[in-house]
């Protein structure tokens, strides 16, 4: 059995598959762009911090450009123009926003269940360059300190000028079916109570992406895979991946999960997985997770919530 050409089709409407945010040219250097945009009014600035993401009750929380106040221990980076808005990244110390009239700061979990597109892609930028920027902090070559280049995208090592740049680590996801058209779901170690998802993991050096596919999944599952198809992609700064995702062919149908990572694993069949969420018996992730969209592409039409929360 090969996989049915449905599967082997791109996602639709897969987020961040078209970028909503004007990004900067980052071989450019002005040093004065992000002092310019914030001194203006209209500029808007997104506050990270080891917490999260500054929101206002389902929405980002922004102060003005002329609101904010730079302190010397904070890094800004020029996050792109949307829709005629300007954006700047501050990377901060939360509490040293107590009184701003931030309601809470959300982690990107959280976010991408309930931010709408745009400000789901904000965060995902934001969080990808502030992880890359907070773990960065020393040039490789010879450990002198860095200090930011071309609108914070970039680092330059005050001793020898070596140029830095944010790295992306490629991982693979995949809605893996079987024979008889079932999806396997399973249990990360590190998963909430009850929540499942298509399998997931990282490539190693000097491997395909396709060949990752067959390795992961067999290592967590004891599943073999045949016919491998690419699907779409999405950013997922934990703490700089880039989720790819695709559809695989089931050649074995044993589950053995490794015990290390994945605890726990089941074949679905749309009927069982449609009783399973409703009943409150497991979840799946949502929002604008790839994840999620590999599975719901699957069963074929919006997946059913519990029936009582």
């Amino acid at each position: 059995m090969a996989l049915a050409e449905i599967y082997r089709t791109p996602l639709t409407g897969l987020h961040f598959g078209q970028s909503l945010i004007e990004r900067p040219l980052t071989e450019k250097q002005d040093p004065t762009l992000v002092p310019n945009l914030l001194n203006q009014p209209s500029t808007k600035v997104l506050l990270i911090s080891g917490a999260g993401a500054a929101t206002s009750g389902t929405e980002l929380f922004f102060l003005d450009g002329t609101q904010y106040r730079a302190k010397d221990s904070e890094r800004q980076v020029y996050l792109g123009r949307a829709a005629g808005t300007e954006y700047v990244l501050a990377i901060v110390d939360a509490e040293d926003y107590a009184t701003s009239g931030i309601d809470r700061w959300v982690t990107l979990r959280e976010g991408f269940t309930v931010l709408r597109e745009l400000h789901a892609e904000l965060f995902v930028e934001a969080q990808a360059i502030a992880n890359w920027i907070r773990s960065e902090k020393f040039c490789p070559r010879c450990g002198s300190p860095v200090v930011a280049a071309t609108f914070g995208w970039g680092q330059r090592c005050v001793e020898n000028d070596h140029e830095l740049f944010p790295r992306t680590d490629p991982a693979i996801i995949a809605s893996v079916i079987d024979s008889q058209d079932r999806l396997l779901l399973g249990s990360n170690a590190t998963f909430k109570h009850r929540m499942y998802s298509v399998l997931a993991g990282f490539v190693e050096a000097g491997e395909s992406l396709e060949s990752a596919v067959r390795r992961e999944i067999y290592e967590e599952s004891g599943v073999r895979v045949g016919d491998v198809a690419y699907r779409g992609s999405q950013p997922w700064p934990m703490p700089r991946s880039l989720m790819l995702g695709f559809a695989a062919e089931a050649l074995s149908e044993e589950l053995v999960p490794d015990g290390a990572e994945i605890m726990d694993l089941r074949w679905f069949t749309r009927a069982e997985l449609r009783e399973a969420l409703e009943s409150g018996t497991i979840d799946i992730p949502r929002g604008v997770s790839i994840a999620h969209a590999l599975i719901r592409t699957w069963y074929g039409e919006p997946l059913p919530e519990a029936l009582s929360k």
